[in-house]
């Protein structure tokens, strides 16, 4: 009888090791995979940080490249104020040249007039033919510079014009992509920062549910122990009744 009871405590005591071991083995297989999620998240936010960097980065090849359109605009403005300049000054030494034309025209008829009084019929003829195509010259001319005035002007309006439109363009186009990628940097970083907060407080679950598992497996694994001490004695005694 004593040995049947011994024989039961022995199988209940390896069931029982049996059990617990069965529960070491799970909660390990569980911390495994706690840690494995918790480098997958890490390495999710490293991706979303390495993107956030990227972003950043994009924005400031944006900037400069509104800093370079700015200058080359400026640079255009300039081209056209010297341009505008340049017609103005144009139209001056023209208009100065049309005036010391006429008073030389003047002194040339004076001079004319007092060189040949004896021949005034015959050069009279030949001077007014000369006069006549001289101011219709004169007055084509005169026709000419409002015309030539007026569309280097509206050409240059136009120039401008067109400039100016492609720099609102630019300046929008500009804008809206700062403003994208601004929202899309506020979205990482809010994505970013949930991450970390989930992140953190999953790693201090874990680490209390560690810690939590680290105690139950030492305690478990006491258990085991003692039990595989109890085994043992069992076992021993077990014999010395058998022997008895």
């Amino acid at each position: 009888k004593e040995l049947k009871e011994k024989e039961e405590s022995l199988l209940v005591c390896q069931q029982v090791c049996k059990h617990l071991q069965e529960e070491v083995a799970e909660k390990e297989r569980r911390e495994e995979d706690l840690k494995r999620r918790t480098g997958r998240s890490e390495s999710e936010l490293e991706t979303l940080k390495a993107l956030l960097s990227q972003t950043e980065q994009e924005v400031l090849m944006l900037k400069q490249e509104r800093e370079l359109l700015k200058s080359r605009t400026e640079q255009l403005q300039e081209t056209l104020r010297q341009k505008v300049q340049s017609e103005d000054s144009w139209r001056d030494k023209l208009e100065m040249d049309l005036a010391k034309g006429e008073a030389r025209h003047k002194e040339a008829i004076l001079k004319v007039r007092e060189e040949a009084r004896v021949e005034l019929e015959l050069e009279r003829q030949k001077q007014q033919e000369v006069i006549t195509k001289f101011q219709r010259e004169h007055e084509e001319l005169q026709q000419k510079i409002p015309g030539l005035i007026s569309s280097a002007t509206k050409s240059l309006r136009m120039e401008m014009e067109i400039l100016e439109k492609k720099l609102q363009d630019a300046q929008m186009k500009v804008a809206e992509k700062d403003g994208d990628k601004e929202k899309e940097i506020q979205s990482l970083k809010r994505l970013i920062s949930e991450l970390e907060f989930q992140l953190t407080m999953e790693k201090s679950n874990n680490e209390s549910f560690l810690d939590k598992l680290r105690k139950e497996i030492k305690h478990k694994s006491d258990e085991l122990e003692k039990l595989t001490q109890e085994k043992t004695q069992l076992i021993h005694t077990l014999s010395q009744v058998q022997e008895e």
